[in-house]
Parts: structure tokens; sequence; C-alpha cells
């Protein structure tokens, strides 16, 4: 008779024997490999509860925690110096007008009816309305809230599109679109905000906004190019204002698209195309780095990949809070923490060994022969129409945008700090601290595009 202890271990032994003839086996024509094929991506159906609120990029608890510690003081000084920065913001102003347009340009403004772009108008006007938001959540006081509300109702009220002769505009639906969005999410329980002029202003960021973004994702302007043709950033700020729309209008259908292509996209900003190359840290730290898809074209333009990347994964984990059992809302354990391993790159390449929070003196950490880099080709032999702009990038690119600094890195650090493998993200986000945003007065961002690409603030709003 044949124990249970036997039974078990006959068990495990044959499973064993099974694992071992099924990964390869001897035949007459060679070596034959069986391993089971890697699990194929199940597209994501879900409907979501948005009990966290409206907001994609913090929750209504994220308001309230930060508030509560602002008021009682036990807030940190990071927190307490970027919500005294927040509230001197140039565009946190109650004096503040704003400029709607009855069209957004951004590009060629052949055909438009104007003469030149104007999408600074919008990119202004809604890092305005967002960071008023902020300060009535956390102030309560109702002025900026009527402020926020006045200018989301002026813009959906005069424009009616965004156009120009080329691609360019899809970049401002994209940037663009994500901050409005957000800073309706913030004020739309505001009693002074009427239901037919919140559903009004819904409608446009679905007609302006999510449609251009969501025939960007689909098609990447058509048969003229191939779908890796343009850079992960053009991607990311798309299925940001998407995602961001989806929350506002709780619309399930938009936040599965972006869920899905975040995994499985065409273009470069699923997270498996964003990635590029995985190396070891050349300073000896033992850490995995990742390379982005930007990394050989330029830095200004490799960070804000980076930092564009963590305002997706922020709003997906906002609605996480409220979805636990959706677990592909966790973007940052995506691929073995792959977004923590990207920053760790931009970072190391991108920091200087000086003090000041704007990364402008000192010696750079590792030289550009130093960094490791897996060779890129972009657009090469691709079914692009127009096969001038292709390019081979061998290295990191080494440009005058190096080490300019763009916020985020709060986020990144928030979610991995727990995490090995952060060394480079933790010295960014210490560095420029308290980050703020556009319009805190200290010069660091500028006051082109770049510093309205990604929504900032995040020191005040997570760090702990």
């Amino acid at each position: 008779m044949i124990s249970f202890k036997n039974i078990i271990t006959i068990g495990l032994v044959s499973c064993a024997i099974c694992a071992t003839a099924t990964s390869c086996r001897e035949n007459e024509f060679g070596e034959v490999d069986l391993t089971m094929p890697e699990e194929k991506y199940v597209p994501v159906a879900a409907n979501y509860s948005y009990a966290g609120g409206h907001c994609a990029m913090f929750t209504d608890a994220d308001f309230q925690r930060v508030k509560a510690s602002l008021d009682n003081g036990s807030a940190p000084q990071p927190v307490k110096q970027e919500f005294d920065n927040l509230k001197k913001s140039n565009y946190a102003l109650l004096s503040y007008t704003a400029t709607p347009q009855t069209k957004i340009v951004r590009g060629d403004p052949t055909g438009t009816g104007f003469d030149k772009e104007n999408y600074a108008y919008a990119m202004r006007d809604a890092a305005a309305a967002y960071q008023m938001g902020i300060l009535w959540r956390l102030t309560g006081d109702d002025r900026y809230a009527a402020k926020v509300v006045e200018i989301l109702n002026a813009w959906a009220v005069t424009c009616k599109e965004i156009a120009s002769n080329d691609a360019n505009q899809v970049l401002a639906a994209g940037a663009q679109g994500m901050t409005f969005a957000n800073a309706a999410g913030i004020v739309y329980n505001y009693s002074g905000w009427t239901s037919s002029q919140r559903e009004q202003f819904k409608q446009w960021m679905m007609s302006v906004f999510a449609s251009k973004n969501k025939n960007f994702l689909d098609t990447h302007t058509g048969s003229n190019v191939c779908e890796e043709h343009y850079w992960s950033n053009w991607d990311l700020v798309n299925m940001c204002s998407y995602f961001a729309i989806g929350v506002l209008t709780e619309n399930n259908d938009m936040v599965n698209y972006v869920v899905n292509y975040f995994y499985q996209g065409v273009g470069n900003g699923c997270i498996n195309k964003l990635i590029r190359g995985t190396h070891v840290d050349p300073l000896g730290t033992g850490e995995t780095i990742c390379q982005n898809q930007e990394s050989g074209r330029d830095q200004g333009h490799s960070e804000m990949s980076m930092m564009v990347s963590a305002n997706l994964a922020q709003m997906a984990w906002s609605l996480y809070q409220a979805n636990s059992s959706v677990k592909e809302l966790d973007f940052f354990s995506a691929k073995d923490n792959a977004l923590m391993k990207m920053g760790e790159y931009v970072a190391l390449f991108n920091l200087r060994n000086g003090t000041d929070n704007a990364n402008k003196n000192g010696s750079w950490l590792v030289t550009a022969t130093q960094m490791p880099f897996t060779e890129f080709k972009y657009c090469i032999n691709c079914n692009c129409r127009d096969k001038n702009h292709g390019a081979t990038h061998t290295q990191a690119a080494d440009d005058s945008g190096r080490g300019s600094v763009r916020p985020g890195w709060e986020i990144l650090l928030a979610h991995y700090g727990n995490t090995a493998g952060h060394k480079y993200i933790q010295q960014m986000a210490d560095k420029i601290r308290p980050e703020g945003g556009s319009g805190e007065g200290l010069n660091r961002y500028g006051d082109n595009s770049g510093a309205f690409d990604q929504l900032g603030w995040c020191t005040l709003m997570l760090y702990k």
C-alpha cells in the first residue's frame, strides 16, 4: 500500500520529469524546444468605480490628506514651501484673465485663418485652471474655484477645434487636453459650476480633444508614416489626455483603451517600445537601468518622455485606488518596474554633482562615453513614405539640453521610494525639491511648452 507521503513524492518527481521533458526533447531531427510560450496579454475590459473623484491625477483622499496636514501644521517643510510657491505662481493669481481662442493652432498655421501659432493661450489658461483648482481644494477659498470655472467656461464656449497644416496640432490636443481635463476634475463638484456648464465643458473636451487623441493613437496621421514614426512623447501626451478625459466623463471604454495601449499599443507610448535598452549602472551600483526611445535623440525630449510617463502612471494609480482588482492600472510595476529603471537612466545621465536646485552647476556623474547604450535605429527601412527623417543613434545624446530639469521626479520617488534601485531618482528628486511647475517664479522651467508638458506641483501633493 502506497502512503499519502509517497504519493506526494511520486507526484513531485513526475512533475519535475514532465517539466524537463517539455522544455526540450531530442529526436532524429535534433533538439526541439517545447517550452510553453509566454502567456499572452488579455485586453482589459473593466467597468470602473470613479469614487476617488474626477481629477485623474489625484484622488479626493489625496487632497483631503494634504489639506489636513497644512491646516494642522504637520505638513513637511517642502510641502509648506511648495504651497507658498504655488500661491505666488504667475498662473495662480485671482486677477488672472483667460484668453480663449476660436481655434487652438499648433504647427503650420496655413489654412487655419490665423497667421501664427496661438496654442500658448490654451497652454497658459489650462495651467492657471489646474493650479487654482489645487489651491481651491487646499484652502477652501471659493474665489479660486470661481476663477477656474470662469476659465473653463470661456474656452468651452469659444473654442471650436484644434488645427494646423501639420501633425503638431496633436501635441496641443495631448498636453493641453490632459491639463484642462484634470483642472475640470478638481472643481467637478464646486457648487458654482452648474450642471449644464459642466456638461457643456465635458462635451467640448470630447469633441475637440478626445477625438483628436484617439484618432492619432489609432492612425498616427495615416498611411504616410509607420506606427513608430512619432517619438514616444507624442503618444504619451495623447494617452494622458484621453485617460484624463475618460476619468472626467466616467467613460470606461476610454480608460480601457489607454490601459491596453500602454501594454500592447502599436506606437512608442507602449511600454514594450518605450524601453529600448536594458543595462547595468556604469557606476557599479549593480542597478538595472533602461534607456528610453528618446535617449539618443536629445535630453530635453528624453526627460519629457520620462516625466509624461510618470504623469500617466500617476493617473492610472489614482484610479487603481478605487479599482484594486484591475491590477493592470499599476503602470509603475509593469515589466518589473520598467518606469523606475527608465527614470534611473535619465536621472543618472542628466545629474550634476552641484547642490543648486536648477542642476546647472557641477560636473556630470557620468560621461557620455561611460553611459551604456543599445544602438537604436529610428525609422530605418520602415514603411514611411518620406525616408529623409531616419536616424541611427549609437549613444546617449550629449546635447545642450542635458542637465535641464522638469517636474515629475517626485511622482517616481513617491512610488519607488521603498523599492531597491531608485538611487538616481532619489538624488534628482531631493535636488530640485520643491519641484513646483510652470509659473513658479524660479526660472527653472522657462515659459515655452516644455514647462507645460507635465502638470507639476507634486512635492505639494505627494511628498510625505
